[in-house]
């Protein structure tokens, strides 16, 4: 009897978590484009905001990667095909799916602290820059790099909270 509760309240909790889910999977997707359409501005005569500028186009590229193979966990989770509807032959994700693509989305939250910490050495190196020829190259590649910093800050985190409960899931789901 206890088994039965359980299983209607893991089910009811899945639900509610994935519906809600459903909407941010929404969000990732323009998101995705948005990350999809950046292009890396040209040398800026910053040496250190040209490297940032070059890890954050590599961090994206990750992202970008990242962000269909959650989605299709996330639809595979919940027992669906590509195209949203309920397939019962789709095959679950494992755990060690999940946990694979867990350390790539860690390793996007390691390199979006470090983008943050230089982000901010490198806005007081720009501020001493002086040649005024040069100046529209830095002030572009410094809008390039808090643009990207910002949309991938927000789809790390997505894929962080995302990757966390489906995880959780199906460990639950392991327990019934």
């Amino acid at each position: 009897m206890k088994n039965i509760f359980f299983a209607i309240f893991m089910f009811a909790t899945s639900s509610i978590l994935f519906s809600q889910t459903k909407e941010e999977i929404q969000e990732s997707k323009i998101r995705l484009e948005k990350i999809q359409k950046l292009e890396s501005p040209k040398v800026s005569s910053l040496t250190s905001l040209d490297e940032l500028n070059n890890k954050i186009g590599t961090s994206a590229l990750e992202s970008a990667n990242i962000t269909p193979l959650l989605q299709n966990l996330y639809t595979r989770s919940i027992g669906e095909n590509i195209d949203g509807i309920t397939d019962v032959t789709v095959k679950k994700p494992t755990l060690a799916e999940c946990q694979e693509l867990a350390t790539r989305i860690f390793s996007q939250v390691q390199n979006m602290q470090t983008f943050s910490s230089s982000f901010s050495s490198v806005v007081e190196e720009a501020k001493s820059f002086r040649n005024p020829m040069k100046l529209g190259k830095v002030a572009s590649s410094m809008n390039y790099a808090k643009t990207a910093i910002s949309v991938l800050g927000e789809e790390t985190l997505f894929q962080s909270k995302a990757i966390k409960s489906i995880i959780t899931t199906l460990q639950s789901a392991g327990n019934l």
